[in-house]
């Protein structure tokens, strides 16, 4: 059985804010809750695992502090961003350190991929990282079994995909501030959520969006929407909103993915 984990920082164990002076613990952190996730698909069954970054510059894991039992998929730019490496071949994805989508109440550094985008829908469904990265991986029919971030980002999960493994290793008590788990209570918790997710993967469903599919986008300033309302396949909805429309997801989420890069820089 081969596993993909996804690691993103907001919601690994013990960190509350974004601080340049933390990269060092960060990176460490980011590295120990992947091993942790590891070991509990493989004790689970798992026979392959392999490890994709989702935070900032993609170049966080240490590789000398990973699991040599562990491959994985480092640097940006890349097809698919977080979700980068998932295909068909993989039976079950794991979301590790992930954050609420932006405007949470009380999520812990939430955000939808940049501080510019105040939301983001797909066929008319609200998502975050969480949504658009498990729905990457339901593209190839892979199901997510388990998502371990600050608790808003565990309800959100549980919301949109069912009955996955949820480990909450910290609670917001403002975007910037969190009640935090003690990382080795924490990553015990993932490890042993990991094993159970891979032996729950039969029951468990892919998360997809049916083609063709819808893509709105509004953003927090109405000039990232002047910048792309020229395009052809964009259509200006209101003074901060976009949307567009392709064949499936996969096509829907890559025309997002450039765009959400260009517009910050064409403004």
């Amino acid at each position: 059985m081969k596993v993909f984990v996804a690691v993103d920082m907001e919601g690994i164990a013990g960190l509350v804010q974004w601080d340049a002076a933390d990269r060092d613990v960060e990176r460490r952190l980011m590295t120990e809750e992947v091993n942790a996730a590891a070991r509990g698909a493989i004790a689970g069954g798992a026979t392959e695992v392999c490890a994709g970054e989702s935070h900032g510059n993609m170049r966080n894991l240490l590789p000398e502090l990973l699991d040599p039992r562990v491959g994985f998929l480092s640097g940006q730019p890349k097809p698919m961003n977080h979700a980068g490496g998932v295909d068909g071949s993989f039976d079950l994805a794991l979301l590790v350190g992930y954050h609420s989508k932006a405007g949470t109440l009380h999520g812990v550094m939430a955000h939808t991929f940049n501080l510019s985008i105040f939301s983001l829908s797909f066929n008319g469904t609200e998502v975050g990282e969480i949504g658009t990265d498990a729905a990457l991986c339901g593209h190839h029919g892979v199901p997510v079994g388990l998502v371990a971030g600050d608790r808003a980002a565990c309800e959100e999960a549980r919301a949109l995909l069912g009955n996955v493994e949820t480990v909450a290793v910290k609670e917001g008590v403002s975007r910037s501030a969190a009640r935090c788990v003690p990382v080795s209570r924490a990553r015990a918790q993932i490890e042993e959520a990991a094993g159970r997710a891979v032996r729950r993967v039969s029951e468990l469903q892919p998360f997809t969006f049916a083609g063709p599919v819808t893509v709105e986008v509004v953003f927090v300033d109405p000039s990232l929407a002047d910048a792309l309302e020229p395009l052809d396949f964009v259509t200006r909805a209101d003074g901060r909103t976009i949307r567009f429309v392709a064949e499936d997801y996969l096509a829907a989420f890559e025309r997002f993915n450039a765009l959400h890069f260009l517009a910050p820089v064409v403004r």
